[in-house]
């Protein structure tokens, strides 16, 4: 790809060659996301975007893009790239295309880069047949570009490991940590999928990813992980922990994956864990870490755990992943079968008739029931008539399960459903937790 731009600045794929372009990212980068921060998270950034230029097992040049100044020795000015990966929503399996790494140099902000490189990466997106772009960021920028808040995303419970008391002397632990090996990626992937059943929107993982997460990549990377096998007193796996490296300073262990499989539970691990983990870091980073982080959408009895605890608490609040879903029509019709299945039972079920939903800029979509299965899903017009309505994007807060029309009206009265609109909706699209780490 290759575009002239204003001011003669171009816009170019890492696949046209320039080796300038390659040279200049990681810079660009650490200099821009990590202005102010000390220099071992400049060098973690460093290191995630030479793990993306080289090995990743998804990325290619032609996902990577850059802005150039040819006035300044094509010096990089501006810079994104899409991370292709897999999700599951229940269990159809969704292409989806990350944008991650935006900067932009400030000398060259309020020109429309950031907006260019946008319609690039969608561009790019669209040719590799995604139906969904998610990015993580800053508040509100990027529903410029279509995006959404609408899944739980970052730390979610704090276990206090100062509260934790020394074992007794001839305590002998019923699970222990060791470092996982290859030879585990078809346990961790078994394990994964297990615990993905309760979730609405997880990923799916090939074991070349998985390989790639647990050993491809750079040590100093901001995103390098480790992940720790839980082993019995029998020497048997039975789940796996993914604990994020301490850095310089750091008071806190972060875990984004627990799993336990169907070789155990967490009620019978959870004490043993949280104090392997405590010890791994003591051992590997010489540092006594004030709590263990846990990310969203892990197991329920985890957040049970830590409520019940001294000091635990669970954040009611998350972040939140930004979503845009290009193609309305065809991603309901995708995801259909889900639909269909949720009717059965529901207070919907064996329902004839249609469900009208607006988005208050004269366009809306319908779908057509017929004894309980879906017949139609199709664009509709007009300004009223409407069985629920939404503003903005905000109906995909619904369709991901992060909330029903009432739940977000308490906050914008101009979301609102029918009776009839509120059933359907919630039979269609039901509240349910998520678990996305996403691959970076």
């Amino acid at each position: 790809m290759h575009r002239q731009l204003k001011d003669g600045l171009i816009l170019r794929s890492l696949s046209e060659g320039h080796p300038t372009d390659r040279e200049g990212l990681p810079e660009i980068y650490a200099d821009v996301n990590c202005e102010g921060d000390p220099d071992v998270i400049k060098n973690g950034v460093r290191g995630w975007a030479r793990d993306l230029l080289d090995g990743h097992p998804t990325v290619t040049p032609d996902d990577i893009f850059v802005v150039v100044d040819p006035a300044k020795d094509n010096c990089v000015v501006s810079a994104t790239l899409l991370i292709p990966q897999t999700w599951r929503y229940e269990d159809i399996a969704v292409s989806v295309g990350r944008p991650e790494l935006v900067a932009t140099r400030t000398e060259y902000r309020g020109r429309g880069l950031v907006r260019e490189l946008f319609d690039a990466v969608h561009e790019r997106s669209a040719a590799l047949g995604h139906q969904v772009q998610a990015i993580t960021g800053i508040p509100y920028f990027y529903r410029q570009f279509g995006y959404t808040m609408a899944v739980d995303l970052g730390e979610h419970a704090y276990y206090p490991l100062t509260k934790m008391k020394p074992p007794k002397p001839d305590y002998k632990p019923a699970f222990t940590l060791r470092p996982a090996t290859e030879a585990d990626i078809p346990n961790m992937m078994r394990w994964h999928s297990e615990n993905t059943q309760s979730r609405l929107l997880t990923e799916v993982k090939s074991p070349e990813v998985w390989r790639y997460e647990a050993f491809g990549r750079r040590r100093e990377s901001f995103t390098c992980v480790e992940y720790q096998i839980i082993v019995n007193a029998q020497g048997q796996g039975v789940g796996y922990l993914e604990l994020f490296l301490l850095l310089e300073g750091d008071d806190e262990v972060r875990c984004s994956g627990y799993t336990v499989g169907s070789e155990s539970s967490y009620l019978e691990t959870f004490e043993d864990v949280v104090r392997g983990v405590k010890e791994w870091a003591q051992t590997n980073f010489k540092m006594s870490p004030n709590s263990l982080v846990f990310g969203a959408g892990l197991h329920d009895s985890i957040d049970t755990l830590i409520w019940h605890t001294e000091g635990g608490y669970t954040r009611n609040r998350e972040y939140m992943w930004y979503i845009r879903v290009p193609q309305m029509i065809p991603f309901l019709k995708h995801i259909q079968p889900v639909l269909e299945r949720r009717l059965e039972g529901s207070g919907a079920q064996g329902f004839t008739g249609e469900l009208k939903i607006g988005f208050y800029d004269l366009t809306g979509i319908r779908f057509a029931f017929e004894r309980g299965k879906i017949t139609g899903i199709e664009p509709i017009s007009g300004k009223d008539g409407y069985d629920a309505s939404f503003p903005w994007d905000l109906f995909w807060n619904v369709v991901f399960g992060q909330h029903q029309p009432d739940d977000i009206g308490k906050v914008l009265p101009d979301v609102w459903a029918t009776g009839k609109g509120a059933v359907l909706l919630e039979a269609l699209f039901p509240k349910r937790k998520s678990w996305l780490k996403g691959l970076t």
